[in-house]
């Protein structure tokens, strides 16, 4: 047996591992974390982070300073890794933040491996990219692309980081890699079959498809992003997905869409309740721009307000340089002599150091409307130069065709990739099953094999106890027969010889010596065989046997026979054989006070009972002893009749019974 187990498991062992190989060749899969502290669920919820920032930032910082007093940088870095990615998503930068990441990065980085640790250059890139510096992002970015996946969270960082360096080679300008980024972070999310990371590669193309003048292909990715976020339940996603669709329309000249939408995701988003600062404001953005265009200032100025001291407060310079134009764009359309866009002004030489061609869009954009608005011809000119040349910046004309062209060779490849997966996927699926019947067959031949073997084993040791047994039946059939020669040649033989020389006493004495001789034959017939058992049956035969041993032994046996005469007489002589059997090991053996033979006749069985109240004895052991002659003879007896003995014994008695088929 220990053989067989070894097999299976060899068996199971070998194909689940070449399975799983082949599986995580092409798949992470999602594991449900273990239990978590108290502390790390609450922070793990946005809810809180919504309701009150700076006490969500005390429990975190409180936590992880207690992790870090035990030196317990593994579960402080996960607590970091929560937190930045959370403050990232909102795009809030706050520097005290900032500083533990500084700290943590500079000091105890070296003791994790670098995969545990990717959130740090995620937040960095994000927070540069946030500052304009691009091309340091795209470094940080770079620097977590360069490494493997090697489960769900490790796949899901990188397949982020393929999505922000596509974003970031968007900006600024290089569209041939913005895709191929944007493609890898595809196939990363594919591996994790993450819907929400697919939506952000849908938002990406949003912007792609734009540079590269394809109306029809933005606004089908944008409804691709709703189409998910609504599936998949995230409001911000869902909403952000809404703001690209409104740039389309913007980017394309169409205006009255962009505002009839705007209007229509502006009232949506304040009718959801949904407390989000970014969204607040970019889609607040697009509305005031709506009402400007469609000369609804004090629309405008409504809206203005209500996100001003949300500007103020939010972290990320983007959002916020976003609002600044927005206001100036605003107090342009209200009063240009007295509209401020020096902040515009002095922001867009760091803008185009920086390569930041769509926010530099942005503010020319502006700078343009306040030269119409001031009627001044050369700065129209020279802005309208600017807003062009930043434009075309993020695809020149000649690039437009290629990059759609790559786009496309993508888009093949995407639908190539994910047939190939899917027949992979099949290629596993099949491969654990046959695993699965492979083993299945393994365990059933052991279950065979060791069915067999039992078999095998029960029918050698009852081979082994029915020899037992014939030796035994030889040996009591010679030992019953010296029992009767003696018999014959001591009382009998000696009684007749005593006879023959008394033919001188009286008639008296002579009669005593005959009735003598009679019932010494008369004894030793009935021990070979109940004398007129055929004639007076088995309830009488064996009320005869029961009042004989209670007279014979100081042992009290009583009977309680229900019996129709249902069996043959052939049948009933074994029973009587097994009852002589049964009383004459409790007189041997047992040591009991009193035993009771219960006899009943039912409409398909004969149920014979033996019951008594002795010392009892291991039914199982003695049963393999050789010397266990009289209960295999029950036994046999039973079997030869067609019946089933189940013999039970306890310290306080034993019970036989006997169930024989009429």
């Amino acid at each position: 047996m220990p053989a067989i187990k070894k097999i299976i498991f060899l068996f199971i062992t070998f194909f689940t591992l070449s399975c799983r190989e082949k599986k995580e060749n092409f798949y992470f899969e999602k594991v449900t974390p273990p239990k978590e502290e108290p502390t790390k669920v609450w922070l793990r919820k946005n809810e809180n982070y919504n309701a009150d920032k700076e006490h969500y930032l005390k429990v975190f910082l409180d936590y992880y300073h207690s992790k870090m007093a035990q030196s317990n940088y593994s579960d402080a870095s996960k607590i970091l890794d929560l937190v930045t990615t959370k403050f990232v998503y909102f795009y809030d930068f706050d520097s005290r933040l900032t500083q533990v990441v500084k700290e943590f990065d500079e000091k105890y980085r070296s003791e994790l491996p670098p995969l545990k640790t990717i959130y740090i250059d995620s937040y960095y890139g994000n927070l540069e990219f946030d500052r304009d510096h691009l091309n340091k992002a795209k470094d940080y970015f770079l620097k977590i692309t360069a490494l493997e996946p090697v489960d769900y969270k490790s796949c899901y960082k990188i397949a982020r980081a393929y999505y922000d360096l596509s974003y970031t080679y968007f900006v600024l300008g290089d569209l041939k890699n913005s895709i191929e980024a944007n493609e890898k972070s595809r196939n990363y999310s594919i591996r994790i079959r993450d819907q929400e990371s697919i939506a952000s590669v849908e938002s990406n193309y949003v912007n792609i498809y734009k540079a590269n003048g394809s109306f029809q292909k933005a606004i089908a990715s944008a409804d691709e992003v709703i189409k998910i976020s609504k599936e998949t339940g995230n409001t911000y996603d869902y909403f952000m997905g809404k703001y690209n669709k409104c740039s389309v329309y913007g980017f394309f000249n169409k205006h009255q869409l962009k505002n009839e939408y705007i209007h229509e995701t502006y009232k949506e988003y304040i009718a959801s309740q949904y407390d989000n600062d970014v969204l607040l404001l970019c889609i607040s953005d697009y509305e005031i721009e709506a009402f400007i265009e469609e000369n609804k200032l004090n629309e405008a100025q409504i809206v203005l307000d209500r996100i001003k001291p949300v500007a103020e407060k939010n972290t990320s310079q983007n959002w916020q340089k976003d609002y600044l134009a927005t206001l100036a764009l605003y107090q342009i359309n209200k009063d240009v002599k007295t509209s401020n866009t020096k902040y515009i002004e002095h922001s867009l030489p760091n803008l185009l150091e920086h390569k930041n061609y769509e926010r530099a869009n942005l503010f020319f954009t502006v700078l343009l409307e306040k030269a119409i608005q001031s009627r001044d011809p050369d700065k129209v000119v020279f802005y309208s130069n600017e807003v062009y040349r930043t434009k075309d910046s993020l695809s020149s004309a000649k690039s437009k065709l290629i990059n759609l062209e790559l786009a496309a060779k993508y888009e093949t490849k995407e639908k190539e990739q994910e047939i190939k997966l899917q027949q992979e996927t099949i290629i596993n699926k099949n491969a654990v099953i046959v695993a699965l019947i492979l083993v299945f067959i393994t365990l059933l031949l052991a279950i065979i094999i060791y069915y067999l073997k039992q078999k095998q084993k029960k029918l050698s040791l009852e081979k082994e106890r029915s020899l037992q047994f014939t030796k035994n039946l030889l040996d009591k059939t010679e030992e019953e027969r010296k029992r009767i020669a003696s018999d014959l040649h001591d009382s009998v033989s000696h009684e007749l010889l005593s006879l023959k020389h008394s033919f001188e006493v009286s008639q008296l004495q002579l009669n005593e010596k005959v009735d003598s001789i009679i019932n010494d034959i008369r004894a030793i017939s009935r021990n070979l065989h109940p004398v007129l058992f055929e004639k007076i049956g088995l309830e009488a035969s064996l009320e005869q046997f029961i009042e004989r041993i209670q007279n014979t032994h100081r042992f009290m046996i009583t009977s309680e026979i229900n019996y129709q005469n249902g069996l043959t007489t052939e049948k009933e002589l074994q029973i009587y054989r097994i009852v002589q059997e049964a009383v004459s090991n409790i007189i041997k053996y047992a040591d009991a006070i009193a035993a009771k033979v219960i006899l009943t006749e039912n409409k398909d069985t004969v149920i014979l009972e033996i019951i008594d109240n002795g010392k009892g004895f291991n039914v199982k052991e003695t049963l393999e002893k050789k010397d266990a002659f009289g209960l295999h003879n029950m036994i046999e007896r039973s079997k030869a009749i067609g019946g089933q003995a189940h013999i039970t014994s306890t310290d306080k008695g034993t019970k036989i019974v006997v169930q024989i088929k009429k």
